[in-house]
């Protein structure tokens, strides 16, 4: 399947963010996508990561010279940069989250696009503006070369850092942008799994994963060399496991829960990674048969780095490859497990499976013949009689399994899971933290990393766990639990077999494959369980 055919999607995604933006010349905001902010006024400060969608808008100017639209796409692109130098603060840096975030993330995101926008309509722009905009990229690529982010190891935040200083080395003949990026390439191949995933917050994630090899695509373009290539196809063989034959992709089993599919960084290098071809093959078929998750079902807050993958994807011109090898998902026989990110996977003729021991047990199981998902186990879910929520779809790479020749067993502990929404005097709270002791930069990141342990990476134990043993056969797939209390701990509910998500993570939970998310779920009998402190349980798939 040819990645061109992605064309009318990104078409009309591009003309969708024209409505996003404010494009009145006379407005306080000319030039913000955040709608939020210009158009309904719901929130109080713009986010800075929505103007990098000045790049898909500069790529689709490309194919409209001559048109009423080019004017239109100038304009927008012009004011979209504008804007952007308006919000940003003067260390260089970029808001997403909250005000004065300073947040290392968003300025990463935004050089890139800026930069590739600036190139495309530099020609339109009176010199004293092109200066303007110059300056401002500038500054970014000395926030990113100067700051890290402290609140926890994310790899598509990292590579989208090295993206952007490397073209802005290139853009400014500036050395030491470049050799920051060096230093930033360093660490994420040096937190690179030997099994090819790199380390998004405490472990593997392959939605994110397809969105850092995006970005490591493009920097192996800028900077080919043999070390980023053989990590680039450790990756991509990483990845190729976690495409299920109903077209869905990733999930629940993933240490950030994502089931977003970035097709520009695979197609990019289909034409030097064979895996990379079949994996562009299957799943652009599947965003066009809407299969998984699409530009289409997506929020403001990812349109920019999906659509602009989009954009990359339909510029790669790939060659087709006849020698592009069958993708896991389709062999007859599959057994590989990357034990360290605590993922399994299972398949033949019947059937494939994945296995999450390292999030609690997450199970997924797809019918080979009909390619439609037969069992969808996100963990288990409950609360006792306080009313208090727990569960055993936590992350924990501690959770080895111990894997003999047709089964594989773990022990899970629950966790209580975290329920926060935001309500007015916490964010009143977040608000004077951010106007006073959030203004210096070193206590900000130090803010950021409770919120991050709260809604993401926290951990509370509780007095239950989880015995779970899967044994694969030819044709069925046994699940076996065990569950244990201690007398003290009471449950009012426990289910499982339906997906859910346990932590915060605004990239998930986007609507996929019908089917995907079909299911209601088992009820544990709590009464046996509270009186006897064990239940036994078994599903046979």
């Amino acid at each position: 399947m040819e990645t061109t055919a992605l064309l009318p999607l990104a078409e009309t995604a591009c003309r969708h963010l024209l409505s996003a933006q404010d494009r009145d010349p006379f407005s306080p905001t000319y030039g913000c996508f955040d709608r939020r902010y210009w158009a309904w006024k719901l929130v109080d400060f713009p986010e800075a990561t929505f103007q990098r969608n000045v790049y898909p808008l500069a790529w689709y100017l490309k194919s409209q010279s001559g048109s009423q639209m080019e004017a239109v796409l100038v304009k927008s692109i012009s004011a979209g940069l504008s804007f952007a130098e308006k919000i940003q603060h003067k260390n260089g840096s970029f808001d997403q989250a909250f005000p004065n975030e300073f947040s290392f993330g968003a300025t990463a995101f935004l050089l890139h696009p800026m930069l590739e926008a600036f190139k495309t309509i530099a020609e339109f722009l009176p010199e004293q503006e092109q200066k303007k905009n110059q300056q401002s990229f500038y500054r970014a690529g000395e926030f990113l070369s100067a700051y890290n982010e402290t609140h926890g190891h994310i790899a598509n935040h990292l590579a989208g850092g090295a993206l952007s200083l490397y073209s802005a080395s290139d853009m400014f003949s500036e050395p030491k942008f470049a050799v920051r990026a060096d230093l930033i390439v360093e660490k994420i191949l040096s937190h690179q799994s030997s099994e090819g995933w790199f380390v998004e917050y405490e472990g593997a994630d392959p939605g994110y994963q397809s969105l850092c090899v995006y970005y490591l695509a493009q920097v192996y373009r800028l900077r080919p060399s043999a070390q980023l290539k053989q990590s680039l196809e450790s990756a991509v063989n990483f990845l190729s496991h976690f495409i299920h034959p109903d077209g869905t992709y990733g999930g629940e089993y993933g240490s950030r829960r994502t089931a977003v599919y970035y097709p520009g960084g695979l197609a990019l290098l289909a034409n030097e990674i064979p895996m990379a071809a079949s994996m562009t093959r299957f799943m652009v078929d599947s965003i066009l048969s809407r299969r998984t998750v699409t530009i289409q079902d997506v929020d403001m807050g990812n349109i920019a780095p999906l659509l602009s993958s989009y954009v990359l994807a339909i510029s790669a011109h790939n060659k087709r490859n006849i020698d592009a090898p069958l993708l896991p998902c389709e062999l007859d026989s599959v057994k590989t497990n990357f034990a360290e990110a605590g993922l399994f996977i299972r398949g033949n003729t019947r059937y494939y499976s994945v296995l999450g021991a390292s999030n609690g047990g997450v199970l997924k199981v797809f019918d080979r013949s009909t390619r439609k998902v037969l069992w969808n186990d996100a963990g288990f879910v409950g609360q006792d009689l306080k009313g208090s929520w727990g569960t055993t779809q936590m992350t924990v790479l501690d959770n080895k399994a111990h894997v003999t020749e047709d089964s594989i067993s773990l022990d899970a502990p629950f966790y209580a899971m975290g329920r926060q929404l935001p309500n007015p005097w916490r964010f009143v709270l977040l608000r004077l933290l951010n106007l006073t002791a959030m203004i210096n930069v070193t206590l900000g990141n130090w803010v950021k990393a409770i919120l991050a342990n709260m809604l993401i990476v926290g951990k509370n134990r509780l007095p239950l766990s989880l015995k779970r043993t899967v044994k694969f056969g030819a044709d069925i797939i046994e699940v076996n639990d065990s569950i244990r209390s201690k007398p003290s701990f009471r449950l009012k509910w426990l289910s499982y077999g339906q997906p859910f998500v346990s932590i915060h993570m605004a990239s998930a939970k986007y609507f996929e494959n019908e089917g995907n998310v079909n299911f209601s779920g088992v009820q544990v009998p709590v009464e046996k369980l509270n009186k006897s402190q064990v239940v036994e349980m078994q599903v046979k798939i």
